[in-house]
């Protein structure tokens, strides 16, 4: 590796994309030395496992050991006990293995910039420029980018001067741009996201297209799980454009050409699963065409539930507090920027405060109780109640209070704001097996079909009756009257002296002889 050997590759952000270059520098690196030769520096630690999984992927049978620093205490371990060749990892963690000595700069030869877009040019970016300072400067420098930027270009010029230019060709310019909408996705949720969209979409025919035989051979299991003929959902890995089926990006093409190739001459529909920082590289392999996004079902309606949790909130503020302090407070960013961007920022301030303050505004918030259908005898748990709650009506768990669960129903307490909005999202949902019904519940005089009591005037009778003034007055003279005054008693003589005990029995009878009197 040296340094005439400094690249810059303009491509889309998928690591698939990415493994020809990697694999030219892994034929680099001698395996026979045990410490660091090549890093592979990403934006964040989601990028860095992707990024080693890659490396696993092109080195084969190779005895190339390759670490992801997704935390940097596990990593400092793992080199210490098992020195490995390839360390992968974001600028913080890397150079968290400096100081901790766990890294050795001296040994490192090449260095893979792998599309930092996210971080240049932000207070980010500081611990890349730490760790750079401490590399040696000879070896190779390899920077890949979905494209060119002014930031792209400052890092470039001080750290890979002279680099060769490896630019995707453009599209003809006769060749109309492709349109595509496509489904956000983590690496982890690919498989299960390609489940649930043929479920939204119920398309009769389609071509899935997989770049990777494991994720083909797992994606051909899911079509045969959901019933599907072999030759109406097909999967492959060919670019090959010799249907008019709708074509499902299981993992996105290498290439422009790649993705001509696969659609073929005919236009169709393309759906994509794509990771939030591919979309960029979607819309560049599309030449430019729409890229809309797929909410799928039960995605839309937790997020619909949550927005309408939030207006909730916001309107318990609006109708029962004094806001004129917060109405000062804002009143001068009125003049350089529209009143709802100010309520943007400020809502977007409060979702960043939520989760540290989520435990003490559970205590603090008035709690409404429902009523809920399942109890012990459908088997249900609290938990289960809880993770219905939370994900039907799309509420966070701080607004969930006490569960009873008790033996044919169970009532539940939730913030009062959102009490009817989670008794009817929750209502119609299925949990284990049974459909909820879920209800406000009310006190039990309140309750329709039921009068309540009336206490009446003050000393009427419990139940509306006649008021204890009214009733007969039972004969005899009034309470606390002396004994000796009422006339159907006879006086009882207090004149008399007490008995005494003389353990005797009846009259006459002698006392019974004391122990020691025999």
């Amino acid at each position: 590796m040296s340094r005439g050997q400094n690249a810059v590759h303009v491509m889309p952000w998928d690591w698939a994309a990415a493994e020809p270059v990697l694999a030219t520098l892994l034929d680099r690196i001698d395996t026979a030395r045990a410490e660091p030769q090549l890093l592979v520096i990403t934006a964040d630690a989601e990028n860095a496992a992707m990024a080693a999984a890659a490396i696993v992927r092109v080195s084969g049978n190779r005895d190339v050991r390759v670490v992801a620093a997704t935390a940097s205490p596990r990593a400092a371990r793992l080199l210490r006990q098992f020195p490995s060749q390839v360390i992968t990892g974001a600028p913080a963690e890397l150079v968290a293995l400096l100081q901790g000595s766990a890294l050795k700069p001296e040994s490192v030869r090449g260095v893979v910039f792998a599309w930092l877009d996210t971080i240049l040019g932000t207070p980010d970016a500081q611990p890349l420029e730490n760790l750079l300072s401490e590399l040696p400067k000879e070896g190779a420098r390899v920077v890949l980018a979905t494209e060119t930027t002014p930031e792209l270009e400052a890092l470039v010029e001080r750290y890979a001067r002279r680099a060769r230019r490896v630019v995707e060709s453009a599209a003809a310019a006769d060749v109309a741009p492709l349109s595509a909408d496509y489904v956000a996705v983590t690496d982890a949720s690919r498989l299960v996201t390609l489940r649930r969209l043929l479920d939204a979409l119920d398309m009769p025919r389609a071509v899935i297209y997989a770049r990777h035989a494991l994720v083909r051979e797992h994606a051909a299991a899911i079509v045969r799980s959901l019933g599907y003929p072999a030759d109406a959902v097909r999967v492959t890995g060919e670019a090959s454009g010799d249907s008019s089926d709708p074509l499902v990006l299981a993992e996105l093409p290498g290439s422009r050409e790649e993705l001509r190739r696969l659609v073929g001459a005919t236009p169709r529909p393309i759906h994509a699963l794509a990771l939030p920082s591919q979309v960029a590289s979607l819309r560049a392999l599309l030449g430019g065409g729409a890229v809309a996004p797929i909410t799928l079902l039960d995605a839309a309606e937790r997020a619909r539930g949550r927005e309408a949790a939030l207006r909730a909130s916001l309107r318990d503020v609006l109708t029962s507090g004094d806001l004129r302090r917060e109405v000062l407070a804002l009143e001068p960013l009125l003049s350089d920027y529209d009143a709802i961007e100010v309520a943007a920022a400020a809502l977007r301030l409060l979702e960043q405060q939520r989760p540290a303050r989520a435990t003490a505004a559970a205590g603090t918030q008035p709690m409404q109780r429902l009523f809920v259908n399942l109890g012990e005898k459908d088997g249900v748990r609290t938990q289960e109640i809880v993770n219905a709650i939370t994900t039907e009506a799309g509420i966070p768990g701080s607004q969930v209070g006490k569960v009873e669960v008790r033996d044919t129903h169970s009532l539940v307490e939730v913030a009062a704001s959102v009490a009817a909005l989670v008794a009817d999202k929750l209502t119609g949902s299925v949990v284990r097996g049974r459909r909820v019904q879920a209800r406000v519940d009310a006190p039990r005089d309140a309750r329709e079909g039921r009068p309540m009591r009336d206490a009446g005037p003050r000393g009427a009778g419990p139940r509306g009756g006649a008021p204890r003034g009214d009733r007969p007055v039972r004969s005899g003279p009034p309470r606390g009257a002396p004994r000796g005054d009422r006339p159907d008693r006879p006086a009882r003589s207090f004149d008399k002296p007490p008995r005494k005990f003389d353990r005797g029995g009846a009259a006459g009878r002698p006392p019974r002889p004391r122990r020691d009197d025999a």
